[in-house]
């Protein structure tokens, strides 16, 4: 998957997400919804890796998600669309 490919390997805190132009997602492995979450709702030293096991999918409510940090995309600076 080309959004995988492009992450960063880290794992930031949330509150670095911010100061290194980056995002919150949440990414569904059941059904492969992928949206991004205000990190105001979390806590700022919390890693992002720990923020999976509290979260689950909004679409079909599986517990088998993975919260990501995003980055904009490279080649033309924006930031990967959101998907059902």
């Amino acid at each position: 998957m080309a959004l995988l490919k492009s992450l960063p390997t880290d794992d930031p805190t949330v509150d670095a997400l911010s100061k290194s132009d980056r995002r919150l997602a949440i990414l569904c492995g059941y059904c492969g919804r992928f949206r991004y979450m205000n990190c105001a709702k979390f806590s700022q030293d919390q890693k992002v890796s720990d923020l999976s096991q509290s979260l689950r999918c909004g679409t079909c409510g599986s517990e088998d998600v993975t919260a990501v940090a995003v980055s904009r995309n490279p080649e033309n600076g924006y930031w990967p669309a959101e998907r059902s």
